[in-house]
């Protein structure tokens, strides 16, 4: 059912093995089925360790220890397989050749399948279901390492896809392409979610996309939940991102310089839509 708790995360600690310092600190928060859910934070913030904790690789694949409780699609983290887990919960790596392992991109596609236990032929049909959805069907019999970033990174999201997980998590997953490519990706990642129901969680740095694709974003900092929020609600929190040293939209950066100089917007602006029709709005009500 749209909306209820797909991901719940209660006081959620854990340290790597070879670690005296916990990177997650008391981490809770959840996750509406359907949502497009991103994480923001500094590098070093445990946004990567979250996500792979989200799928069971941490604890299960990394050890050490961890404290209290990850529930996915109603699967507990410690008691389910990691290969349990997977079905449920898709991962996107930055970079995308260390998932992408065949020979071609139709192999990449069946290969997740077929360990699963799937025939040939119906790994086929989905492989090529997935491939039209990504736009990637021209790319199926080309080997992956002859494509260019954004369709490496294309091909690696479409491996996750045909074994079908609830949720989408993508860690980094466009901080190797070039602006075309990052756009792409967000605008993919939003079909998904919009049309084919998946719940997306997106780490990034791109906070002009997260502000625009995002229905909630949360902020980590040195293991540790600082703020979660609808973007208007993050971003208007511009003082504390500053100082955890987050970058701020542009557009945003501009409204707050605005505000300073006595343009006042009625709402903060996230978009240069938004941004335009504030200031027209504001020309017209001044005559």
């Amino acid at each position: 059912m749209r909306g209820d708790k797909i991901i719940e995360i209660e006081d959620v600690w854990y340290k790597y093995p070879t670690s005296e310092d916990w990177v997650l600190r008391g981490v809770s928060f959840d996750v509406r089925r359907g949502e497009f859910f991103s994480i923001i934070g500094p590098t070093g913030a445990g946004k990567t360790t979250l996500a792979m904790a989200l799928n069971g690789l941490v604890p299960h694949y990394t050890m050490g220890e961890f404290k209290g409780r990850i529930k996915v699609a109603g699967l507990d983290t410690l008691r389910h397989r990691t290969v349990d887990l997977a079905r449920k919960v898709g991962l996107v790596f930055q970079d995308p050749e260390s998932q992408l392992i065949m020979g071609s991109v139709e192999e990449e596609l069946l290969f997740g399948q077929v360990m699963r236990g799937a025939s040939r032929e119906d790994a086929l049909k989905e492989a090529y279901r997935v491939a039209d959805i990504m736009g990637i069907r021209e790319l199926m019999k080309r080997h992956p390492r002859n494509l260019s970033g954004g369709q490496k990174q294309r091909v690696a999201i479409a491996a996750t896809l045909v074994t079908d997980p609830e949720v989408v998590v993508l860690d980094e997953a466009t901080s190797d392409l070039d602006p075309i490519g990052v756009r792409s990706v967000f605008q993919l990642c939003s079909k998904l979610n919009k049309e084919y129901g998946k719940t997306i969680v997106m780490i990034s740095h791109e906070v002009e996309y997260l502000a625009e694709y995002s229905d909630r974003i949360m902020v980590m900092d040195e293991g540790e939940v600082k703020l979660v929020g609808a973007p208007e609600e993050v971003f208007g929190r511009w003082r504390e991102l500053n100082s955890l040293g987050i970058r701020l939209p542009q557009v945003v950066e501009f409204a707050v310089k605005a505000r300073s100089n006595g343009l006042q917007f009625s709402i903060l602006p996230l978009t240069v839509e938004e941004a335009y029709q504030e200031i027209s709005r504001r020309i017209v009500k001044d005559g």
